[in-house]
């Protein structure tokens, strides 16, 4: 269950009422927010660039869905905040960036309003995202498909999409690539192994774990083993 962001530190507990608005004043601790006061009583805080555009001013009466109007989109322009702040520093999937938001406690309505957003924008892109990163742990860390996969469902990429991702990959060939470089530079550090057995094991293991199929494995291995003879 998620619950809408806390007002400022400074701001007493919103009690909408319908009156007039006697006040404006940029908040102490943040001069990018205004109190709102109606009727001589503090209403709310909102940010200064959304009193602006909504032409707020003394002697304005408003009614309490008007007021919870610019409270909402407030709300939805915090969301979007948070949502740029979070994608600026790396790339994310839009899971990712609902979760973060829900972590924050907006709404998920608003959340979902702010990944669409990103999302139009070209902030998001998760078959770009699943492409990279696929292309990324294959030649950076020599992660195969099926390791490649469960780390892109854990970032919440549908399955589709990563199916198209190692796709792509296949295509170009590079798993069989990065197979065997990074499969010859462990074959070389099993060169102690007296054991022909346990070196081929011990080799498809770490393979294995990498997240590489038994028929790359067998093709490697086979491979490896033809460059020593």
């Amino acid at each position: 269950m998620s619950f809408p962001p806390r007002p400022d530190a400074d701001e007493p507990e919103r009690d909408l009422r319908p009156g007039t608005i006697t006040r404006l004043a940029q908040q102490k601790r943040d001069a990018e927010r205004v109190s709102v006061f109606i009727d001589g009583a503090f209403a709310f805080g909102l940010a200064l660039d959304l009193a602006v555009r909504a032409g707020l001013r003394k002697g304005q009466r408003l009614g309490v869905a008007e007021q919870q109007a610019l409270l909402d989109e407030e709300e939805r322009l915090r969301a979007k905040a948070v949502a740029l702040d979070y994608i600026a520093y790396k790339a994310r999937t839009e899971a990712e960036v609902m979760r973060k938001l829900a972590r924050k406690g907006f709404p998920e309505h608003v959340a979902e309003e702010a990944v669409a957003r990103m999302r139009e924008l070209g902030y998001l892109d998760d078959a770009d995202y699943a492409r990279a990163y696929a292309k990324g742990r294959l030649d950076g860390r020599g992660h195969g498909p099926q390791r490649i996969r469960a780390d892109l469902r854990k970032r919440g990429v549908a399955p589709k999409t990563i199916d198209a991702a190692l796709d792509d990959l296949v295509e170009r060939d590079d798993l069989r690539e990065s197979a065997l470089e990074h499969g010859r530079k462990r074959w070389q550090r099993l060169r102690r192994e007296d054991d022909p057995y346990k070196r081929r094991k011990k080799l498809a293991d770490f393979l294995a774990r990498r997240g590489f199929d038994f028929d790359l494995i067998r093709e490697v291995t086979e491979v490896l083993e033809a460059e020593d003879a």
